[in-house]
């Protein structure tokens, strides 16, 4: 009788610990799987970043190509004197219109300097409606507004942290 009351002490000891074990075992799977998804679902937050952040830059290049041609046709058409009222005013909606998408698009920063450039264009345009003539400073400072929107669209695309740190 005691080597069977042993035996019978012995397989519950042995079903006890088969019973933790695969406790344990099944908790450990299931933990596991619920990290396997939760990187699953990460690595699709980050694709799914990485490409809005692929379609925003593309959306900011197109938009900063669009705005820089309109600023030389809007500047060549207010600065030309032999510029028609027509073709000054085609360029200033051209001008208008790229603005816009670069609104929409920003960052803040190009927004700002995209802004700048556009009062100094409605200044010299007062200027024209007068029928005053154009002065030297006012082409100057045109120049120096575009120089300061190339120079915040140069940020967007800057590869240096320092240089991006407003860009959203």
């Amino acid at each position: 009788m005691d080597q069977g009351l042993a035996a019978f002490f012995a397989s519950m000891a042995a079903l006890l610990g088969a019973l933790i074990g695969g406790g344990f075992s099944a908790r450990a799977a299931r933990i596991g799987g619920e990290k396997t998804v939760e990187a699953a679902r990460q690595q699709v937050r980050d694709q799914a970043q990485a490409e809005a952040d692929r379609w925003l830059l593309q959306a900011r290049h197109d938009a900063y190509q669009v705005i820089l041609g309109a600023i030389d046709a809007y500047t060549d058409a207010l600065i030309l004197p032999t510029t028609e009222a027509q073709a000054v005013e085609a360029a200033k909606q051209r001008f208008r219109s790229a603005e816009l998408r670069v609104k929409v698009v920003g960052p803040e920063t190009v927004r700002s300097a995209a802004n700048e450039l556009s009062l100094t264009f409605i200044g010299v345009q007062r200027v024209l409606d007068d029928e005053q003539p154009i002065e030297s400073w006012m082409a100057r400072r045109i120049e120096e507004h575009h120089d300061a929107f190339v120079k915040a669209v140069t940020a967007v695309y800057a590869w240096d942290a320092d240089a991006t740190r407003d860009v959203p």
